[in-house]
């Protein structure tokens, strides 16, 4: 439907979360938590503040999430030595181990969703959300 981008763009990422809950449930990882996996393992040690902002949530939304991971053993926090009011963020062995899993789970949800495409549609469709993105990240 033209004249909807918002409400597209919010439909896609909804039913992405959906399709992360069915696909990675069996691993204790919500659709909302898979994106904090891919950020966590690439950014050992991170920042729960940082964390938040990269991700564009709230801090509560953050400490939450990150309760819930450390509760099932997907990660630890400690006080981060150069600023002892810092909670830093690492990955476990268990959620290093659930990585490629996770991963997976993004590629083949972008595979499904790109079906019958042409690559160049991809390539545009990517460089106008990406400027979008972008400009989101300005005005906030």
């Amino acid at each position: 439907m033209k004249g909807n981008l918002m409400r597209n763009i919010g439909l896609i990422a909804r039913c992405a979360a959906l399709y992360r809950d069915t696909h990675l449930e069996h691993i204790g990882i919500s659709g909302y938590q898979a994106a904090y996996v891919l950020h966590i393992c690439r950014r050992p040690g991170i920042a729960q503040d940082r964390l938040a902002q990269n991700l564009h949530v709230n801090r509560s939304s953050v400490t939450r999430q990150l309760a819930l991971l450390e509760e099932k053993g997907f990660i630890t926090r400690e006080r981060c030595e150069a600023d002892k009011r810092v909670l830093c963020v690492y990955p476990t062995k268990e959620m290093q181990a659930v990585l490629p899993e996770v991963q997976a789970c993004f590629r083949q949800w972008r595979e499904a969703l790109t079906e019958g495409m042409q690559p160049a549609e991809i390539e545009i469709m990517e460089e106008l959300l990406e400027r979008l993105a972008l400009r989101a990240e300005e005005l906030q």
